[in-house]
């Protein structure tokens, strides 16, 4: 039997988590059975990272990322390992 994906989407107001942003940021959490996907979108860009199932880092985004990414994933999905 397919098990399901759970999706889940959080705004994160970046001054919050100490940052100087002008926009919030959209997260969306994709979790499935053996990875967990998460879309970032923001007014400078947007950014998809991909985790496996123990939350360790798969595949990083294509270009440098801001600051404050790291910390704004941590807060919308504390189980997964961000640096």
């Amino acid at each position: 039997m397919p098990s399901q994906a759970t999706r889940t989407r959080e705004t994160i107001d970046l001054s919050e988590l100490g940052f100087d942003a002008d926009a919030d940021v959209e997260i969306s959490v994709d979790e499935r059975d053996d990875e967990t996907v998460v879309e970032v979108d923001h007014d400078t860009g947007e950014w998809t990272l991909t985790f496996d199932e123990f939350g360790e880092l798969k595949r990083t985004p294509g270009r440098s990322a801001p600051r404050w990414l790291g910390p704004a994933i941590k807060k919308a999905a504390p189980g997964l390992r961000v640096l």
